[in-house]
């Protein structure tokens, strides 16, 4: 299987695939419909062309077995979502799945109150969460910290996480807001948060870049980490861009730098994407969870007090998509792998 799959690796339509699912807009907020596309081209434009979770699979190739991926995810707000929300989660734990397969350890950050429901997503997966002791002996599972929230505590914590993991290899974030080039965070809608109650995360990110490790983010609204990459190219294009309309009048867009930035129409959807493109690369289709794992972990952080980001519902639905939509675009990943056995076989 390992040598079928690998001569399909080179076929760039499969990672076009994956890239095209995950970017299937599904918007019920007229504000945001037609934004997808723009945010898609604009990063593929910036990033050389081409499939970009391709690029970002090819860039974890190197890393080495024992290594460990820092994952960050985790948004919401202390009045309709004071634990998190759905979407975010789910792409964390299959990340952390496929890459415990690969032998590398996942560290998994968020602000306290949302690590309930990212770990109990992490673990639905499949990925077992051990205490740090125990977590050093395996290669195969995660780590749950939390990332104290404000500034002043941002640049301390990270330079002590630095320090105590063994061996960082990349660091990702998924659907994780970071500021505008005025240091204000925003939700999607252009709405500022307030400073002191979110992780300043993106220093994580600037951190990590300085010490010359791989950085690769996922965001499906603009205003997450990594979009610090296109700012110029979406100010003047995507709602709220220029100004967010907020006091700051400084626009929703992140201003963090990334190596590598996949916007997506949901950011669970993006993670999926790079799940298979790593299977893909590695030539290994199993990598990828099977769907009753996936579906549990975006069902999961409910228990624990998250809402669907979209609607504020306790359902376990992504950005107002319904399961079976989530269900849907899955599956069409899945194929592109079986898809990609076949031509290799």
């Amino acid at each position: 299987m390992h040598t079928e799959l690998s001569a399909a690796a080179s076929n760039p339509w499969y990672y076009e695939y994956l890239d095209q699912i995950a970017n299937l807009e599904l918007k019920n907020k007229p504000a945001q419909q037609g934004g997808t596309a723009l945010r898609y081209r604009a990063a593929r434009d910036a990033q050389g062309g081409g499939p970009i979770c391709a690029r970002i699979a090819r860039a974890l190739l190197p890393l080495p077995a024992g290594g460990t991926v820092i994952l960050v995810t985790g948004t919401g707000n202390p009045e309709w979502l004071p634990q998190g929300e759905t979407d975010g989660p789910s792409g964390v734990a299959v990340l952390a799945r496929v890459f415990g397969a690969l032998g590398l350890r996942s560290c998994i950050l968020s602000e306290a109150r949302f690590l309930p429901g990212i770990a109990a997503a992490v673990r639905a997966a499949g990925t077992p969460l051990l205490e740090e002791s125990a977590w050093r002996r395996r290669d195969n599972a995660a780590l749950v910290l939390p990332f104290p929230t404000g500034a002043a505590a941002a640049g301390p914590f990270i330079d002590g996480l630095l320090r105590r993991l063994p061996d960082p290899a990349a660091g990702f974030f998924i659907e994780k807001p970071g500021p505008n080039a005025q240091g204000v965070f925003h939700n999607s809608s252009g709405k500022p948060k307030d400073s002191e109650w979110v992780a300043h995360a993106h220093l994580l990110a600037d951190a990590l870049r300085a010490r010359g490790l791989p950085t690769l983010a996922v965001g499906d609204g603009g205003n997450e980490i990594g979009f610090g990459r296109l700012r110029a190219s979406l100010a003047d294009v995507l709602p709220g861009g220029r100004d967010c309309g907020c006091p700051c009048h400084g626009g929703l867009l992140d201003a963090t730098e990334v190596d590598l930035l996949l916007p997506a129409a949901v950011s669970n959807w993006g993670a999926y994407a790079i799940a298979a493109a790593l299977a893909l690369v590695h030539g290994r289709p199993g990598l990828m969870p099977d769907w009753p794992e996936v579906a549990a972990s975006i069902a999961a952080p409910i228990a624990a007090g998250a809402y669907d980001g979209y609607s504020g519902l306790a359902l376990d639905t992504v950005d107002g998509t319904s399961r079976a939509a989530n269900q849907s675009v899955y599956q069409l990943m899945r194929e592109v792998l079986r898809q990609a056995n076949e031509q290799g076989g």
